[in-house]
């Protein structure tokens, strides 16, 4: 293919990423959250022993962000006092309250919910192929950035 050609399917690919990103944003301000914050409670509600730096790690917000919501949800009730990680001292664990992981159950349930039903009507074959490609775009994108 030709530059011009290819030009336009990255910023079409960047056009949808951003399309989708939009999505989970106007339902994090439905459920009264920032995208921010809602990307830290996906993250609290699928790792078990998680901490600041694996949140950081996997969220690409900055650390001050982080602690911020991390301190916010302490204050809403939403997550436990921190507590010290027995392999790291350095690191705490990061977990719900009773009440906060129904909160987090509630909010994260309809987004898995909508992801299953938008990949169920995509039809098996179609996200395994999805899948797939963007792996191959991933690791491709991943060699020529080097």
């Amino acid at each position: 293919m030709n530059k011009p050609k290819l030009i336009k399917i990255a910023n079409d690919l960047l056009g949808y990423h951003r399309e989708i990103s939009e999505f989970y944003s106007d339902y994090a301000k439905s459920a009264g959250l920032t995208f921010s914050s809602l990307k830290v409670l996906s993250i609290l509600w699928k790792e078990s022993d998680c901490t600041q730096s694996l949140i950081i790690r996997k969220s690409f917000l900055p650390k001050q962000t982080v602690n911020t919501i991390i301190k916010t949800f302490q204050k809403l009730g939403i997550i436990q006092q921190l507590t010290e990680s027995e392999t790291d001292k350095r690191n705490k664990i990061i977990k719900f309250t009773e009440n906060g992981r129904k909160y987090a159950d509630n909010i994260m349930l309809k987004i898995e919910d909508a992801e299953c039903n938008a990949l169920n009507i995509l039809g098996e074959k179609d996200a395994k192929t999805l899948i797939e490609v963007i792996g191959k775009y991933k690791s491709n994108l991943k060699i020529s950035l080097k």
